[in-house]
């Protein structure tokens, strides 16, 4: 082909545009009418203004220029189009902007990919999400055209709410095909950018080139919200106002951000009258007030709409919070002291139902952290709950300043909690000790009761049972505390035990006789070795010395004549010592005491089911017998026994007992990991169940 016949590159790609650009913009048209006559829009007029707006709106996005690709043009070319608003418009253009914000999300992956190719199409590589020409923002126009269309406000707003459940099934799958389409001419996604933008960066055009985190997962608090939002018949529609706590962030609309602004203000204005009002002493540590959650109908506020919304639900986290049993009272009214300037925080920045690590959530959940263990009674004079209670007066100060962050009072917080866990941690050095040297007398005994269990099965002697029972029971215990069951000690002095056991049997053979002769005295100078270590009197020794001389002598007479074995019924157990796994004990040493428990073992289907893993260093809410519930810090686990050593200086003793059993409570769901509560998310799941029991 000669140069004549092949089409410039430039006059290719304007021609490839255009085509592609009309392909596009009939396929998202047509499917987008599609959807919206399927969600209940049946006049003909309202689906051809519909489809016409959103024509148009492809049109004029895709002609902008690229001084326009931080959205503020494509915000003013909407504002333009919409004429001064009366009450019900302003109420319509907020619910068609609440539509337009969801959308963004709803298109998913393919969404983000279609753009992505439009930025290579129109040659603009950092095109907002509000720049798209077959974005959310070009169907609002139609959205409105239909909303247009002389039917009431009510039947309006209902009917939008059937259109976005609509588009919000069907708009992966249209621009899946816009994508595909746009992928067979050979249009390729702008390089560089293959993360999906989050939903905080499509609601911020100016960061949706440099921020891309990920959308963070549903949690209780936003499911919570639903639930009011079912329960009070909200709007669904009803969107956040689009001002941040300084009024800085505005919507585009001229109109609407005065509109909404002023309604914002004085909402503002009464809250913060209500907080001048009920402000408590002067550290803000407690109320003057009982405490009380502020809601909707307190601030005359119609239900349904998003502040009313917003506020009912915070409301229902501060009745759970100020319900709670494990918070002091202290604690309580410190955290009130912040309600006022959260509901704020909440209207103006909606991201604090949906990111459960935003950090208004985290400072709470810190605070409820950092007092875990203390009693309900402790006051606002207790060091710990002063300490929290001056914090929060500085918390509120801080939320009440435009932009400020509550990263230092978090820091903070953090260094407390380790603080204060660090301390409880090195004041049990003693406790450890106790449970270590205690735990070593019941291994040393465990072995002993077992090598008595052993020999006494060899024996029918009483006499010699009773001397095992009540002295060599000792003297074993005592040299297995010396070094164990292999130890030098230990090997001797069981062999002194086996050989006295034997020198009263029967001797049937002459060998028998003659290892016994010469055994004899050197067993007496080893007996009495071992009472010297336990300390036996030589008086009280006397009589069984005595004994065992006629036990050896008939002994010696009585071969031929075996004794009868003994029927189980006349076999005796060892009884000079408890079993070690039964009852409890008390640990004393220079004032500090441990209560130690051992239990018999725990079994059943319920040991099968996992339990959360849990180690030193976390707070456990537990219970001791049918006692209240006890919460106190693990500081030390046995790794030898897995016996665990639990403290709170509020008890006055540290307390031992076996992991088995807390994990046993655990899966029964009688005892939890304290330390790892998150005081917003459970007061939502508690708000929630309170809810569904109405």
């Amino acid at each position: 082909m000669s140069d004549r016949s092949r089409p410039s590159q430039a006059l290719r790609a304007s021609v490839d545009r255009f085509e592609v650009l009309r392909a596009s913009r009939e396929l998202f048209q047509r499917r987008l009418r599609e959807i919206v006559k399927q969600s209940g829009v049946e006049d003909p007029a309202a689906l051809s203004a519909f489809s016409r707006e959103v024509g148009e709106a492809h049109d004029h996005l895709a002609a902008a220029s690229k001084a326009s690709e931080s959205g503020e043009s494509e915000s003013d070319f909407t504002a333009s189009r919409l004429t001064l608003m009366g009450d019900d418009e302003l109420e319509l253009d907020i619910s068609v902007r609440g539509i337009g914000s969801r959308l963004l999300p709803a298109g998913g992956r393919n969404l983000w990919r279609s753009q992505l190719r439009y930025m290579t199409l129109l040659a603009r590589p950092t095109m907002s999400a509000a720049g798209n020409p077959v974005g959310p923002e070009a169907i609002c126009p139609g959205l409105w055209a239909i909303s247009r269309h002389g039917i009431r406000l009510e039947q309006t707003l209902a009917l939008l709410a059937k259109i976005e459940q609509g588009l919000v099934a069907e708009l992966p799958g249209l621009y899946g095909e816009i994508d595909r389409l746009l992928a067979s001419y050979g249009i390729d996604p702008a390089p560089g950018q293959s993360v999906p933008i989050s939903s905080a960066a499509w609601s911020n055009p100016e960061r949706a080139a440099s921020q891309s985190p990920p959308r963070p997962p549903a949690n209780a608090l936003s499911s919570l919200q639903q639930a009011v939002e079912r329960r009070m018949d909200v709007d669904q529609l009803a969107s956040p106002l689009p001002f941040t706590a300084a009024g800085g962030t505005k919507s585009g609309n001229p109109a609407l951000d005065a509109a909404a602004l002023i309604m914002l203000n004085h909402l503002f204005d009464r809250l913060s009258a209500l907080e001048a009002r009920e402000v408590g002493n002067g550290n803000g540590i407690e109320a003057k007030s009982p405490l009380g959650a502020l809601k909707a109908r307190d601030l005359d506020l119609p239900l349904g709409k998003h502040e009313a919304v917003t506020l009912d639900t915070m409301a229902m986290i501060f009745e759970a919070i100020f319900d709670s049993a494990e918070l002091p009272d202290a604690i309580k009214a410190a955290i009130g002291r912040l309600q006022i300037p959260l509901l704020k925080l909440s209207i103006a920045d909606p991201s604090l139902f949906a990111d459960d690590q935003h950090p208004a959530r985290r400072l709470i959940n810190r605070m409820a952290r950092a007092v875990v263990g203390l009693p309900h009674n402790a006051g606002s004079q207790h060091p710990l709950c002063e300490r929290i209670g001056r914090l929060a007066v500085a918390v509120r100060h801080t939320l009440e300043e435009s932009g400020a962050a509550l990263d230092p009072h978090l820091a903070e917080l953090e260094a407390l909690i380790a603080e204060r866990d660090r301390a409880i941690q090195q004041a049990t050095a003693t406790h450890v000790q106790l449970v270590v040297q205690h735990e070593a007398r019941l291994f040393a005994t465990e072995l002993a009761e077992h090598w008595l269990r052993v020999r006494v099965a060899k024996t029918d002697l009483p006499e010699i049972v009773a001397f095992l029972e009540t002295y060599w029971l000792r003297v074993m215990v005592a040299a297995a505390a010396d070094g164990g069951s292999q130890g030098g000690r230990w090997q001797r002095d069981s062999a002194t035990g086996d050989d006295l056991i034997w020198s009263v049997q029967p001797k049937e053979t002459g060998e028998e006789r003659k290892r016994l002769a010469s055994l004899a005295s050197s067993l007496l100078r080893r007996i009495g070795s071992g009472l010297d270590e336990i300390g036996v009197p030589a008086g009280e020794r006397t009589a069984f010395l005595n004994t065992l001389f006629d036990l050896q002598t008939r002994a010696l007479r009585s071969h031929g004549q075996p004794a009868p074995p003994r029927s189980s019924a006349d076999r005796r157990q060892p009884s000079g010592i408890p079993s070690p796994s039964s009852g409890a004990c008390l640990l004393q040493r220079d004032g500090q005491q441990v209560r130690y428990l051992r239990m018999p073992a725990i079994t059943g289907s319920s040991d099968r089911k996992p339990v959360a893993e849990w180690q030193a260093g976390d707070w456990l809410r537990f219970r001791v017998s049918d006692q209240p519930p006890m919460c106190g810090l693990c500081c030390w686990q046995s790794p030898s026994s897995a016996t665990v050593l639990l403290f709170n200086p509020e008890w006055g003793y540290a307390l031992a007992m076996p992991r088995a059993a807390l994990d046993h409570q655990l899966r029964s769901g009688r005892a939890q990991i304290a330390s790892r509560v998150a005081l917003f998310d459970a007061a939502a799941e508690r708000a929630i169940g309170l809810l569904e029991r109405r």
